[in-house]
C-alpha cells in the first residue's frame, strides 16, 4: 500500500506542476504586449516618488543657508528694541517682509529673459544685502532709518521667492 501512495503523490505532484506552468504560461500569453510588467512600474513610480522627496530636501536646504520663511519672528523684538520703534511700526516690518514674498511673481518674469544663473545669483545678492544690512542693524554696527529697513524687510522677503523659483 504504502507505494501505491507514493506513486499517487507524485501524479498529484507532476500534474499539479504542469497546470501551474500552464497557468503561468496561459496569463503571461493573456497580458497585453503594450503594458510593462507590474515590477517595472513600480521601480519607475518608486524612482519618481525618490526624486520628489530629494527635491524637498535640496529645497529645504536652501531655504535653510538663505533665510527661512519665518524668520523674522525670531530677531523682531531685537529690531523693535535696537530702533526703538513701536509695536504697529515692527507689525509694518512684517507686512513689508509679506510683502516682498507677493513681488516673487518677479522672479518668474526675469527668468524668461535671463539665464538661470543670473537669476539665482540675483536671489543671493538681494538676500546677502537684505538679511545681511538687518543684521548689521540688530548687531548695532550701522545706522539706517525706519523707511529703510522697511526696503530691506521687502528686499529679503523677495529674496526667498526668487530662490523658490
Amino acid at each position: 500500500m504504502r507505494p501505491r501512495r507514493d506513486a499517487d503523490k507524485r501524479k498529484f505532484l507532476k500534474t499539479n506542476a504542469d497546470s501551474t506552468r500552464r497557468a503561468v504560461a496561459v496569463n503571461a500569453h493573456q497580458r497585453r504586449w503594450w503594458l510593462p510588467p507590474a515590477s517595472v512600474v513600480l521601480r519607475f513610480v518608486m524612482a519618481g516618488q525618490s526624486r520628489k522627496w530629494m527635491i524637498l530636501v535640496a529645497t529645504i536646504w536652501i531655504q535653510a543657508f538663505t533665510g527661512t520663511n519665518f524668520d523674522f519672528s525670531a530677531y523682531s523684538s531685537n529690531m523693535k528694541a535696537v530702533l526703538g520703534i513701536s509695536q504697529v511700526q515692527l507689525n509694518y516690518l512684517a507686512v513689508a517682509s509679506d510683502l516682498g514674498k507677493a513681488f516673487g511673481w518677479s522672479s518668474g518674469l526675469a527668468l524668461m529673459y535671463l539665464p538661470l544663473w543670473v537669476v539665482m545669483f540675483m536671489a543671493a545678492l538681494m538676500g546677502f544685502f537684505g538679511y545681511g544690512l538687518q543684521w548689521l542693524v540688530i548687531r548695532d554696527v550701522i545706522s539706517l532709518p525706519y523707511f529703510v529697513v522697511f526696503l530691506l524687510c521687502l528686499l529679503a522677503g523677495c529674496s526667498i521667492c526668487w530662490f523658490n523659483t
